[in-house]
């Protein structure tokens, strides 16, 4: 008798020695249910005692379906039903359909074993490995990045994070499309813009951090070329960079807070460190497509806030916000804090989010005007002041906190406590 493969260990999925059968050879596909055999692995075989589907249950899956009880059910016993027929030990190819259950939490840390349905992967060998019939389509979030459509988890370089692995980094890829952008139940978000379009591009996970800022101020915080490009245009950049403000509310130079999102930092200096990092500040458009049109379990296309229809309770069960009490003697919460929507973090509240464009109402002509566009990009607007999108820790309605929702509330050189950034860049590798 082969011992059970441990998850903690990271050998569920692994092939050690070659294959001797196969169920599909055996033609035992049918046993595991409708699915089939959805996706190939190689599997350590065992057979724990006659009573085999309760044996595995325990010793296998303990430490998963102690805490997610649904999990597995019928996943174990259809499993079981095909794999023990006639086989006692020996590494045999097991074709097993795609996990029906719950998914694992998108964005948490990779657990050996587990099949994930959203972001579809497998840790192999400590590394995320996409499978669904063998690869998960180009674009598939996975830890830390999104699959290439050819088997393998990848991120574009952060250059201002030493390890994907650190809180506030990690990117999600995005395949751009088509949408509607503003919403009438919003803040200065209307009338709604029903023909926009955004290019495939890569948006932060999470909200740019101190220690992730201050690499960049380390490494000289060098301004960026004179022009910046985008998909849509070519954006002059002019300024200074400026170090952050260090007062107050201010997370720059404060103890404890490398993992806080940088704030008091002004729009040209958000922008040269995006450039920095491989990236640029997002439009508006991309800021609002990533935070209300991707898609994940539960979530709905267009929904009015990240995580979908529901409020946020002033007590910030689900964005800091009002007020609430922050972390380390600040007003802010280190990022990653609340539960993550479609593999992003804080796209509502802790700090309002510099974007590329100038404000301009909707229904401005030279801007928006109601026609169809591909990659929007707004110059310039009646008030010269750059948008700003996602609320903070000092919003104090819930209409600020909805992901269509805007401002223009500060001039470029302002370094504002509760102002922040996340980049873009390009999405990474090119899939099928």
């Amino acid at each position: 008798m082969i011992d059970p493969p441990s998850r903690a260990k990271g050998v569920y999925g692994l092939a050690v020695t070659a294959a001797l059968l196969s169920l599909r050879a055996l033609g035992l596909c049918s046993l595991l249910g409708p699915l089939g055999c959805g996706a190939r692995v190689l599997q350590n075989s065992y057979d724990a005692a006659p009573g085999d589907v309760a044996a595995d249950a325990s010793a296998l899956d303990a430490a998963v379906d102690a805490t997610q009880p649904a999990r597995d059910a019928g996943f174990d016993a259809g499993f079981d039903a095909g794999f023990d027929v006639g086989f006692d030990r020996g590494t045999i190819t097991v074709d097993i359909p795609i996990d029906r259950g719950p998914p694992c939490p998108e964005g948490s840390a990779c657990d050996p074993g587990v099949v994930c349905r959203i972001g579809i992967n497998r840790c192999v060998a400590s590394v995320p490995r996409c499978i669904a019939n063998d690869n998960a389509a180009f674009g598939t979030r996975c830890p830390g990045g999104t699959c290439d459509g050819r088997g393998t988890c990848i991120a574009p370089a952060q250059r201002s994070c030493p390890s994907a692995s650190e809180s506030g980094c990690g990117i999600v890829n995005l395949l751009g499309g088509p949408f509607a952008l503003g919403d009438t139940g919003s803040f200065r978000a209307s009338p709604v813009q029903r023909s926009i379009t955004v290019s495939a591009f890569a948006m932060d996970a999470a909200e740019v951090t101190v220690a992730r800022f201050r690499r960049f101020w380390d490494a000289g915080h060098p301004a960026p070329p004179p022009v910046v490009l985008y998909p849509g245009a070519v954006i002059t950049w002019s300024g200074t960079v400026t170090e952050p403000g260090s007062a107050s509310a201010c997370n720059w130079g404060a103890a404890g807070r490398d993992y806080h999102p940088i704030n008091c930092v002004d729009h040209p200096t958000a922008q040269a460190f995006c450039v920095w990092d491989g990236g640029r500040l997002p439009t508006e458009a991309e800021w609002e497509f990533a935070a209300r049109f991707t898609l994940a379990a539960g979530l709905n296309a267009g929904r009015g806030y990240p995580w979908g229809e529901a409020s946020p309770s002033a007590g910030c069960d689900r964005a800091q916000w009002a007020r609430c009490r922050g972390d380390d003697g600040g007003a802010t919460r280190r990022v990653a804090q609340f539960a993550n929507t479609a593999g992003f973090f804080d796209l509502a509240g802790n700090v309002w989010e510099w974007t590329a464009d100038a404000f301009a109402s909707y229904t401005d002509t030279n801007c928006w005007g109601g026609r169809a566009q591909t990659d929007p990009f707004c110059p310039s607007g009646a008030s010269g002041y750059p948008a700003i999108r996602g609320g903070s820790w000092f919003s104090d309605s819930v209409t600020l906190l909805r992901a269509a929702s805007r401002d223009d509330a500060y001039m470029p050189a302002t370094r504002s406590a509760i102002l922040g950034m996340r980049c873009v860049r390009a999405r990474a590798g090119v899939g099928g």
